[in-house]
């Protein structure tokens, strides 16, 4: 009695430990990205030095169940400890600030700067990771003692655990995020490790074991000492394959459903939590499944060679959901939208994913009959090449599998493993075979060979409805990135299905985000840009004369390879010209590393929703940015306000304006169904409209700028929406920062919820916010008299555009009112490109 209720009370700290583990994962994850930066290879060695932390820790585990007298005690111990282990984390920001100034733009492309990122991350998240390790190899044998086996009551310790993730990502990425920011999520995380370390004290400090119970601990303890013996081969490399096999098929399943999954910070969420669910109830089942089929050994051949034809079969099923059943229906809520994305994956991902995660658990109770591990002994050595596996699974993902082979073809891969080990096991066994296993395993083969062969090869990756015709395709770490034509867009980057990144059909209003910032500066040598997507608008600064170096950072290595292959012919091909200079590294850390370097620096249009992309509105970013200014330097931020509600670009302004107080908007053209605006921050000096006004000259003698509005002050007058000043805007509480991730959380949430779009700024909305702005300008009299006419002017052409789009009669007024203020000499000038007209009519 006494022993059971000390086995229910470590199940209840099972599922506490797995929930920290599991929310201080997410939150490290973070932590490290918003150091390291956001790319493929900084999430590559977080999750990395995390997987292998624990798999060693999971070994060491095992080697100290062999010496520890007082488990309980040492796990109390441990639990502390990783709270301890958290505090680098949880104090990041403050100890870390000096590295990349004091490494530099060159020392961050040397191999010092992929070497210091490793050591950080090594830092950080494999020291806690290691002692998480800890937790089953001690507790399992500290507590299977007589009536309780590894076969059962260890597999439900392991389904607690792994079932208790479940509950911690839930909480932090959905709850705890939003209430506290980082710094509180992850406080409240290591107030879980200390609770789970007073609850392991009491086991220690609470009745004893039986007395009879003893010599039987002795006894499995001498027969399991050592290194694991002949007879745990077989189980290890089962270990080993679910391990990889399962991680492998998650990293594919997670690209496949995040093609229709909309982009946010929630949906991998609730798809990584759909995921440990399954696997979870894989775990709690296990043992119903050994006692009614005849044992764990009889059944692995079964459920390895089912799970290789349910994996295989997936992106069948997501095909048949997504196109031709229910797909994801909108929600109201984002609770309803995350159990609309659960079902979804449960009925696409879920058969294959919840066959795959019995393998080890049949695998551990399978380890439960040998003799000596009957108490679990041995079963750290499983859960360390488990982990191990998993990490090579994901790797091998990524770096091999989707970029050679893409989505479907290496979730049929995997299933194909499947089929195989499944027919190993079944040859290897020693009991008499079953020809009905034997014609699973070749009928189980066959069917995987023809959905590699024939079904699979022929399935698209972009939605076969919009027209697209895929030029190219590459997936991996960074998501699908394809580069497709299409009749109305022209040549675009396509990402994950869901979002265009720039196109050759606007490339004039490409090319201005880079000319308007440029025009406001008297001289600029140095320029750099932040995101290069096709490369268009760091390409036209290579038509300013003046402009000696052009930096572009680019997080994506495919993005960049796309802007050089298919795009040079708009891009004047920057990626690779003598004067500019293509990195591939995050903005923020590059940015954080260049002190005093440029005179302009322009920021893309980033995805406010984008998992991670938000961080390019915080703060701390915003400072990075200013401090890489030369004096008299500018930061010219674009905003796509039509994926922005008003309170969103409240916080974004507010949060610039706080370290650029001398700020001035700027349209970028006027079209109403897809406006743009930039937030352009002076240094250290005030916009200067006779500076505008010599620059425009210089360009125009120069020839290399040809848009109309970008060769005369007049032009960029009529953009001209006036300064920020700090009683334009509404209260909005606490800025957005890298610790309260506002923007990234709440446009996530209005993505993913109610009607999309429907509060952003675009058509009249867009018109409205223009109109208060050019009326706040009158009242300020920064525009010399024979410029202030002209904001009028712009606004009247965004009436136009919208009225052209309506076919209303007001259009030919509306033009006709605009053309009065504007001078003859720009709308008739020679060497101007009137493409380059941003808005509906087009110029006559």
């Amino acid at each position: 009695m006494v022993l059971r209720r000390r086995y229910r009370w470590l199940l209840v700290l099972a599922a506490c430990g797995g929930a920290a583990a599991l929310g201080h994962q997410l939150l490290w994850t973070r932590r490290l990205l918003d150091l390291l930066g956001a790319g493929s290879e900084a999430s590559a060695r977080v999750f990395g030095c995390f997987f292998l932390g624990l798999a060693l820790g999971a070994a060491v585990g095992e080697i100290l169940a062999r010496r520890v007298r007082r488990p309980w005690r040492l796990l109390a111990v441990a639990e502390a400890g990783i709270a301890l282990l958290s505090v680098p984390a949880l104090l990041l920001p403050a100890w870390t600030g000096w590295i990349w100034p004091a490494l530099g733009p060159e020392g961050l492309l040397s191999a010092a700067g992929p070497v210091l990122k490793f050591l950080l991350s090594f830092a950080v998240i494999f020291p806690p990771a290691f002692v998480m390790g800890w937790f089953l190899p001690l507790a399992a044998p500290a507590i299977l003692r007589g009536p309780l086996e590894l076969g059962r009551h260890g597999l439900m310790l392991y389904a607690c655990n792994t079932l208790g993730g479940v509950l911690g990502l839930a909480v932090v990425a959905l709850l705890a995020l939003q209430w506290f920011g980082a710094q509180g999520a992850m406080l409240t995380v290591m107030a879980v490790n200390l609770c789970v370390a007073v609850g392991l004290w009491r086991l220690d400090r609470g009745p004893e074991q039986p007395a009879a119970n003893l010599p039987a601990a002795r006894e499995d303890a001498r027969r399991d000492r050592g290194p694991p013996s002949p007879t745990l081969r077989a189980p290890l490399l089962l270990s080993a394959f679910s391990g990889f096999a399962i991680l492998a098929a998650e990293v594919a399943a997670l690209e496949l459903v995040m093609l229709v999954a909309p982009l946010s910070f929630y949906a991998p969420a609730a798809i990584l939590i759909t995921v440990i669910l399954l696997l979870g109830a894989a775990a709690a089942v296990t043992p119903l499944l050994e006692r009614k089929f005849g044992g764990a050994e009889r059944l692995l051949p079964t459920i390895l060679i089912l799970s290789g034809v349910a994996t295989a079969a997936a992106p069948l099923l997501f095909f048949a959901l997504a196109l031709h059943g229910p797909g994801l229906p909108p929600a109201a809520t984002l609770t309803q939208f995350l159990a609309n994305l659960l079902v979804f994956c449960l009925l696409c991902l879920g058969p294959g994913l919840f066959l795959a995660g019995l393998v080890f658990p049949l695998t551990t109770a399978w380890l439960g009959t040998h003799r000596g591990n009957r108490s679990g002994r041995s079963w750290g050595w499983l859960l360390a090449v488990n982990g191990a596996g998993g990490w090579l699974g994901a790797e091998l993902a990524y770096r091999l599998f989707l970029p050679a082979f893409g989505i479907h073809l290496t979730l049929g891969g995997v299933g194909l493993l499947y089929v195989l080990a499944g027919a190993a096991v079944y040859a290897a066994q020693s009991r008499p075979r079953r020809t009905s296993d034997g014609a699973l395993a070749l009928g189980g083969g066959l069917v995987v060979l023809l959905l590699l062969t024939v079904w699979l090869r022929g399935l698209p990756v972009t939605n076969p409805h919009q027209n697209f015709t895929i030029l190219r395709e590459q997936t991996g770490r960074e998501g699908t990135i394809a580069v497709v034509e299409h009749p109305q867009l022209g040549r675009a980057i396509l990402v994950s299905n869901q979002y265009i990144l720039g196109s050759t059909q606007v490339h004039h209003d490409q090319a201005r985000q880079a000319h308007l910032p440029l025009l406001l500066h008297p001289a600029p040598r140095e320029a750099a840009f932040i995101g290069v997507a096709t490369g268009i608008t760091p390409g036209a600064a290579l038509d300013h004369a003046g402009v000696d170096s052009i930096t572009a950072v680019e997080l994506s290595g495919n993005v960049l390879a796309a802007a050089r292959d298919f795009f040079d012919d708009h891009n004047r091909g920057v990626v690779g010209h003598p004067r500019a200079v293509a990195v591939r590294e995050d903005g923020r850390t590059w940015f954080a590393a260049a002190r005093g370097r440029y005179d302009v620096v322009v920021g893309d249009l980033f995805l406010p929703w984008g998992p991670g992309e938000a961080r390019l509105y915080s703060v701390e970013h915003f400072m990075n940015v200013r401090r890489s200014l030369r004096s008299g330097g500018i930061f010219c931020q674009w905003l796509a306000m039509y994926q922005l509600t008003p309170e969103q670009f409240e916080i974004i302004a507010a949060t610039f304006r706080e370290v650029f107080p001398e700020t001035h908007l700027f349209a970028g053209g006027f079209r109403h169904q897809s406006p743009i605006l930039a937030l352009v921050g002076f240094a250290d000096t005030p916009l200067d409209w006779d500076v505008v006004a010599d620059r425009c000259r210089e360009e125009r003698a120069a020839g290399g700028v040809r848009d109309l509005l970008m060769r005369h002050p007049e032009g960029l007058a009529t953009l001209y929406l006036g300064p920020l000043r700090s009683e334009d805007l509404a209260p909005v509480g606490p800025l957005n920062t890298l610790g309260n991730l506002r923007v990234e959380l709440d446009a996530g949430r209005e993505r993913v919820t109610g009607n999309p779009g429907a509060k952003y700024f675009y058509g009249s909305r867009w018109l409205e916010f223009a109109g208060r702005r050019e009326s706040l300008l009158g009242e300020t009299g920064l525009l010399p008299d024979h410029l202030a006419p002209h904001p009028r002017a712009g606004r009247l052409l965004m009436e136009a555009d919208l009225a052209w789009h309506r076919e209303l009669p007001q259009t030919a007024d509306l033009l006709r009112e605009a053309f009065r203020i504007l001078p003859a000499t720009m709308l008739r000038d020679p060497a101007a490109d009137r493409d380059t007209w941003p808005g509906k009519p087009a110029l006559p």
